[in-house]
């Protein structure tokens, strides 16, 4: 964990991102990340969880979260016992997201007040911040904008702090996925009956595989691993693949420019990666002919490897599929198939469900 202190309005968020991420990154709502919204640039929004108006559950887990003080005092207000706040809040921020990049304001200068209440506050915050800076990797103070390192452990790599995993995957576990994956893509086709020249929707999240939370622990093996053997099944029965990418690039698509062309999607211009598309759809962009990212397409069925939320990319109407095999690795799987719509009511004739 990463934990930065500092007064009020002394850029401790745009401290972190410019310090702790990539170029390409900048903090969603700032004023830096506006312009470049503006001007049209490719790069990834940060969106830091705020202790004032989140819940506690969301705060907790965030990779990227400030004003941990005014956590704490909501918690104050809504009656939470002080000695459970002390004992036990910062365990909880730890072992939610050990990964994380935490913020706070200084609270325990000037005067102190007069009011109980004000006074509890602030020392049960100075109380839990000792504890967080003691548990932390690394503890910066920001003035104007300029960091002075406190304290400096050993240094989060990059794959730490960006959530991604470089470490190698087993290959047992590698063969074990592409067999669970292989399996659940033949079950929903076959349940799904598609046809040659249809489409497949698939959303993965490589860090669900991996047992780790959602777009916290990308794995380019995983990614690769999975891709590989749905690309092989899809190829076989002349089935078009559409890989969704994850949340930061607004769940598009990547597909072949043929599927593309065949039906009548508007191509736009986007290079999934790790963290800003993710592992599968970029291990499809590399994988595939020629690519092409789309922002929509209506499939004939989809697969989402660890709740990825791919259902708006199916056409209506969505009929899930139940499949024998329930996981992959440590992903929840689920799918679906579409049928044409039912009309006319009660008088009205049915053909055989597609």
């Amino acid at each position: 964990m990463i934990f930065i202190i500092g007064g009020m309005s002394q850029g401790k968020r745009d401290f972190a991102v410019r310090t702790f991420l990539a170029s390409n990154y900048l903090e969603s709502g700032s004023e830096m990340g506006d312009a470049a919204a503006k001007e049209g640039e490719n790069r990834v929004a940060v969106d830091f969880a705020d202790g004032e108006i989140v819940s506690w559950e969301v705060f907790q887990k965030a990779m990227y979260a400030y004003d941990l003080h005014q956590m704490i005092r909501r918690k104050l207000e809504m009656g939470e016992d002080p000695k459970w706040l002390e004992d036990k809040m910062w365990k909880q921020l730890v072992e939610g997201c050990p990964e994380r990049i935490l913020i706070t304001d200084e609270i325990g200068c000037g005067i102190v007040p007069l009011d109980p209440f004000e006074r509890q506050y602030r020392e049960l915050t100075g109380r839990i911040c000792c504890k967080l800076a003691a548990a932390a990797a690394e503890v910066w103070r920001v003035t104007a904008g300029i960091g002075i390192c406190l304290k400096k452990g050993e240094r989060m790599s990059e794959a730490t702090v960006y959530g991604t995993n470089t470490k190698p995957i087993e290959e047992g576990f590698l063969q074990e996925i592409a067999s669970q994956t292989r399996q659940a893509v033949n079950e929903l086709l076959d349940a799904a009956k598609l046809k040659e020249g249809q489409l497949l929707a698939v959303g993965c999240s490589s860090s669900e595989i991996a047992s780790y939370r959602i777009g916290s622990c990308s794995s380019e093996e995983i990614g690769q691993a999975v891709y590989g053997v749905i690309s092989q099944v899809c190829k076989e029965r002349g089935i078009y693949l559409a890989a969704q990418c994850c949340e930061h690039l607004n769940r598009a698509l990547i597909l072949e420019e043929e599927a593309a062309d065949r039906y009548g999607y508007e191509v736009v211009n986007v290079v999934p990666q790790l963290k800003a598309g993710g592992s599968f759809a970029t291990a499809a962009y590399k994988g595939m002919k020629s690519p092409v990212a789309v922002e929509r397409v209506t499939a004939h069925a989809g697969l989402d490897i660890g709740d990825t939320l791919i259902g708006m990319h199916l056409r209506a109407v969505a009929v899930p599929v139940r499949l024998a095999i329930k996981q992959i690795g440590g992903a929840h799987v689920s799918s679906a198939r579409v049928r044409p719509k039912f009309i006319g009511g009660s008088r009205a004739c049915y053909g055989e469900s597609k």
